[in-house]
């Protein structure tokens, strides 16, 4: 009986053994905030790489909007507490403004 054991042992080490695949998982998208709070955007400049996703977040008292001065997108007005997202694909640079308050500006380096 106990050559038996070894054997069932010695068979159960010497089996194949099918190695776990790594869990996949998709790379995190990079993403970065801007607050529009006191008649300005916080950061009032900078630079991401290409497929960075911006949230544009209203932390102040009035509305505001975010638009692209070449028109490539504009969030329309945003309440206070309201949130607007783009994710910046083409490399460049955007020149981004409120149309309610225009001397609020925003320079963003895409590349």
């Amino acid at each position: 009986m106990r050559g038996l054991g070894f054997l069932a042992l010695f068979l159960a080490a010497c089996a194949p053994m099918t190695a776990a695949s790594p869990p996949t998982t998709a790379s995190p998208v990079a993403q970065v905030q801007v607050s529009l709070v006191d008649f300005e955007f916080k950061p009032q400049a900078f630079q991401i790489a290409p497929g960075t996703s911006v949230v544009f977040k209203n932390q102040g008292q009035a509305p505001h909007t975010v638009t692209d001065s070449a028109g490539r997108f504009d969030s329309g007005t945003l309440a206070p507490g309201a949130e607007f997202r783009y994710t910046f694909q083409t490399p460049g640079t955007y020149q981004i403004y409120c149309k309610i308050h225009p001397y609020m500006t925003l320079t963003l380096r895409v590349g």
